[in-house]
């Protein structure tokens, strides 16, 4: 859930960083139109992400036999990796001097590419 709302654009995840500077350059070169697409991507991840959470935490599970809940919680090989992923997701998203530079170099690459100033 904390990864889709990092994809979505939400503020403290480090998936908010890099849209923010995407759009300052798109928006400072008069690109506009690739402001639009950003924001436009972001709703229709809202879309989706939504349906997914929708599901996880407020359907009941099928009776009908046919999804299987598990009897007890994924092994410690899966849940370590993923609590780092998220972690990291929200340090990053927190804590943005790496990250922020990082973004920034990218978006003026592509407004450079796409023939705005860099």
């Amino acid at each position: 859930l904390i990864s889709g709302l990092s994809l979505i654009g939400v503020p403290l995840t480090v998936g908010f960083i890099s849209k923010w500077y995407l759009l300052a350059a798109a928006f400072e070169s008069n690109h506009w139109y690739a402001g639009f697409l950003i924001v436009a991507s972001s709703l229709i991840a809202l879309a989706y992400v939504g349906r997914v959470a929708e599901v996880m935490l407020l359907k009941e599970p099928p009776q009908d036999g046919k999804y299987v809940m598990p009897k007890e919680e994924a092994p410690l090989s899966m849940l370590i990796p993923m609590w780092i992923l998220v972690a990291a997701n929200i340090y990053f998203g927190v804590h943005t001097e790496l990250t922020g530079d990082i973004a920034r170099r990218a978006a003026e690459a592509l407004m450079a590419m796409a023939g705005g100033a860099p």
